[in-house]
């Protein structure tokens, strides 16, 4: 809950309000753009309140999705609707409870005939927990990488999932029995996994119905640059092997990239090829200490 006295100094007056526990990981702002925004600490504000019942309901998206639950409403303790789950698009859906422990990490609900996989975890919530067993419960857990690993036994206790992880990271989630390896396969109908090592040695990349793409901390929509982008200070392995992964990327087709961290988008699957045929290659060239400091288009 958001403590009203540790309010932002810069909100704006209104029922809604931001307080000072921000970690300034960004997810209230990727779901209440123009309405949350940040100070030149990064950490986040109310810059406006809500207009319309679109950004009402934007707000309330953000305040269940904030990892630190920094956000508020003087007036009402909860929406009218639960804002989660999310439809994205076709049979998959956003579940927001971004985890402290994973640094506000997205998670992801597929829904798939065989039976349906969380991509990352959420922190655990009855309620939330409630409302995914509604769209069928959980058949599998697939971790994009150590990062986001915390919190996931209570999801694998809750629906009796299996769960699975790069198998040079399986020490940093006990709980995931099954480990993917190198290659690159379609372990399930649909769902194509592939190794992307540079983030980590062990990030994976999951594609599904070849339109769907979830892509951990190694591929995000870079808002102030409008493209997809990578995030060269958070490079713990290799940036020359994050290159080569954007190369593996771009043999695929996607439509929608769903990142760990950042930004989604719906690029369409011509914008996603012309993208990533060339940023492995416009990686190398620029390099990763000037990454960064490039001006923005």
């Amino acid at each position: 809950m958001a403590k009203q006295d540790q309010s932002h100094p810069a909100n704006v007056d209104g029922p809604w309000f931001v307080d000072t526990r921000c970690i300034a990981c960004d997810v209230a702002r990727h779901w209440a753009p123009g309405l949350i925004r940040p100070d030149d600490g990064a950490y986040s504000f109310l810059a406006r309140q809500p207009t319309s019942a679109a950004e009402e309901s934007a707000l309330w998206r953000a305040a269940h999705a904030c990892p630190t639950q920094s956000i508020g409403n003087r007036a009402a303790r909860r929406p009218a609707a639960p804002p989660f789950p999310y439809a994205m698009t076709d049979g998959v859906w956003a579940l927001g409870h971004n985890a402290r422990e994973t640094f506000g990490a997205h998670a992801w609900l597929v829904q798939r005939p065989e039976g349906n996989l969380l991509i990352d975890v959420p922190r655990f919530s009855g309620s939330l927990a409630a409302a995914v067993e509604d769209l069928g419960g959980v058949a599998r857990v697939l971790l994009t990488h150590q990062d986001h690993v915390a919190g996931g036994e209570a999801w694998v206790e809750r629906f009796g999932a299996e769960a699975w992880i790069h198998e040079s990271e399986a020490s940093t989630a006990a709980y995931a029995k099954n480990h993917f390896g190198d290659a690159r396969e379609q372990l399930w109908p649909g769902v194509t996994v592939l190794h992307i090592p540079g983030h980590t040695r062990g990030s994976m990349a999951f594609q599904m119905d070849e339109r769907v793409l979830f892509t951990g901390d190694s591929l995000r929509w870079n808002v102030r640059r409008a493209t997809l982008d990578v995030f060269p200070r958070q490079t713990w392995q290799s940036w020359s092997v994050l290159a080569d992964s954007m190369d593996a990327l771009a043999q695929l087709r996607a439509e929608w990239v769903l990142p760990g961290h950042g930004m989604w988008a719906r690029v369409g699957f011509e914008e996603y090829a012309r993208q990533m045929g060339s940023l492995g290659a416009d990686m190398r060239r620029v390099g990763q200490s000037a990454w960064s400091r490039r001006p923005a288009p």
